[in-house]
Order: structure tokens, then C-alpha cells, then sequence
């Protein structure tokens, strides 16, 4: 299950899995605003999962420093290779090392882009000048996370968005 997050003003920051959700609000970071009907229970407590949650306070609207990860490299390359622009799906695609491991690159947000398979395998660990491709464009470390909307596209879920989301989203889920 999904959990809308909502910065301190309201406004929609992106979704996270329910025990993310559980965590902020146990951390006291956040306020439930809407609940499902499905509840966890340990031996001591019974609590409805959250569908939307809101930041306390603004300092932590801030924790939007994007977190690297796969799913997250992914989500800035709009789910396109970024040597062929073929579009990949998230299961298939693979990660490429513009600067090889074995050169001394690194793992991080400016040397790690979407690839397709063939692309990579071309690639190899060669640096791009001796491969014979180019990247569309310059891999960045993203501002923040992408909003519901770009989420939303890129999972898949148009038809399957909570009600209690929609009030928070805008009119065109209304």
C-alpha cells in the first residue's frame, strides 16, 4: 500500500510505502490526515494504516534530498535508456557507469544512468568516447523527489488513486 506524503504547507511531495509512513509518524515527523481501512497489530497496539500523511513542520520538507537508489535513477531518466532513448520498463532496465568502475567511477547520481541492455553490453566498461555512443543528457543529482503526477505515470496507477488522495492532488483526479 501507498501513502500520499504532503510537505508542512500541503502540498503533495510524492508517495511512500505504508512502513515508511508508519516510521515517520512513530518518529513523530508527521500527522495522519486520512486513513484505510486495513490495520497492523503488534501485541500492544492496533492502528489503520495511513493513506495520507503531512510534515509536521517545514524543516522537514527539506528531507527531500533524493535518496539514491535504482528506482530513483530510473524516475529521472523519464524510464528512457539515455544512450537510445528507448523507452525501458523498470524491470528490464539496467543501471550504466558512464565512467567505468574500473576507471574509478563511482556509483552516484552523476555517473549512474538508465541503459537498455544492448546499449550496456555495447558500452561494456569502455569510457564513452571509445564505445561509440553519447548520452542524451548529463545525469544530475534531481532537486526532489518527482511530484505524485510523475509518479503516478511512471508506476502506472491513473485508474487506482485513492479517494482520499484526490482532494490533495487537484482537479484533474477529482
Amino acid at each position: 500500500m501507498k501513502v500520499l506524503t504532503l510537505s508542512s504547507n500541503y502540498e503533495p511531495l510524492g508517495v511512500v510505502d505504508w512502513e515508511k509512513a508508519i516510521t515517520l509518524l512513530f518518529a513523530g515527523k508527521v500527522h495522519t490526515l486520512s486513513e484505510y481501512d486495513q490495520r497492523i497489530r503488534s501485541t500492544s497496539l492496533q492502528l489503520n494504516i495511513p493513506s495520507v500523511i503531512v510534515f509536521k513542520n517545514t524543516k522537514y520538507k527539506k528531507i527531500n534530498s533524493v535518496r539514491f537508489s535504482r528506482k530513483n535513477v530510473w524516475i529521472r531518466d523519464e524510464g528512457k535508456c539515455q544512450y537510445c532513448s528507448k523507452a525501458v520498463s523498470i524491470k528490464d532496465f539496467t543501471l550504466d557507469h558512464v565512467t567505468p568502475r574500473t576507471s574509478g567511477g563511482k556509483t552516484n547520481w552523476v555517473n549512474v544512468v538508465t541503459s537498455c541492455a544492448k546499449c550496456n553490453q555495447l558500452k561494456a566498461d569502455k569510457p564513452l568516447g571509445k564505445c561509440g555512443l553519447s548520452l542524451i543528457k548529463s545525469p544530475q543529482k534531481p532537486n526532489a523527489l518527482p511530484y505524485v503526477q510523475d509518479v503516478e505515470f511512471f508506476y502506472g496507477f491513473q485508474n487506482h488513486i485513492p479517494d482520499d488522495w484526490k482532494f490533495w492532488l487537484g482537479e484533474e483526479y477529482k
